[in-house]
């Protein structure tokens, strides 16, 4: 007597989708806050004290709205990235070791909590700016950019080299993720060097912005292969 074999549905996981997630919600707090920035120059901690008092100052009404829009956007953002680096701890877990798994977890929990912090201190902004005090304002300003950028890009980059490498020692995704999440690493932790160097700003966007096309590739093969499972 035969008796039929069926292949059981491919399953899908909608938790490597928070990689998705973490992406949009952070592009749409650039998109949206910029459209409801108040026009001129945007102030950075390297930016003089004039730059940054026309930057607070001009319209505070329009970098209120801006800066609770963009801090709600990438609070979501920032929860996001929390919900996705279990998908990767777990892929690392699988198809290398516990330690790397481990360090993916302290890093992204890190990078995700800097995130928070930042987007909180660009609410905290929005309320008290309407005071008028430069030096307040500039040190939230400060804080929000800091957290945000290069400590937060510089742990994620930690994140990328641990599930790079094991991707491509185990061949559990394409090669070229796994080649350029390494490259994307190395820059985004020397992005770090810009809390000493302004010329290594450069780096924050080359780690941000291009680590934005790996995650969304890596989220959405993980959500195709059921999350933590690279194979077939």
């Amino acid at each position: 007597m035969l008796t039929s074999i069926t292949t059981p549905p491919r399953r899908t996981s909608t938790g490597a989708l928070s990689g998705v997630l973490y992406v949009l919600f952070f592009v749409a707090s650039l998109v949206i806050g910029g459209v409801t920035a108040p026009s001129g120059p945007i102030a950075t901690p390297y930016s003089s004290d004039q730059v940054a008092r026309t930057f607070l100052f001009a319209d505070p009404s329009a970098l209120h709205r801006s800066l609770q829009l963009t801090g709600l956007l990438q609070m979501l953002s920032a929860l996001a990235l929390l919900a996705f680096v279990p998908v990767l701890a777990d892929f690392v877990s699988r198809h290398g070791s516990s330690v790397r798994a481990g360090l993916v977890r302290m890093a992204g929990v890190a990078s995700g909590v800097l995130l928070v912090v930042s987007s909180a201190g660009g609410w905290l902004l929005s309320m008290v700016n309407s005071l008028g005090d430069l030096a307040v304002s500039r040190t939230l300003m400060n804080l929000t950019f800091i957290t945000g950028a290069a400590p937060a890009i510089g742990t994620l980059g930690l994140v990328l080299w641990q599930v790079s490498r094991t991707a491509l020692a185990a061949r559990a995704l394409p090669a070229w993720i796994g080649w350029a999440g390494s490259v994307l690493a190395v820059a985004s932790v020397l992005s770090l060097l810009s809390l000493v160097a302004e010329p290594a700003t450069l780096l924050i966007p080359v780690g941000r912005y291009l680590g934005f096309v790996w995650f969304l590739a890596v989220s959405l093969l993980l959500w195709r292969r059921g999350g933590t499972d690279g194979t077939e």
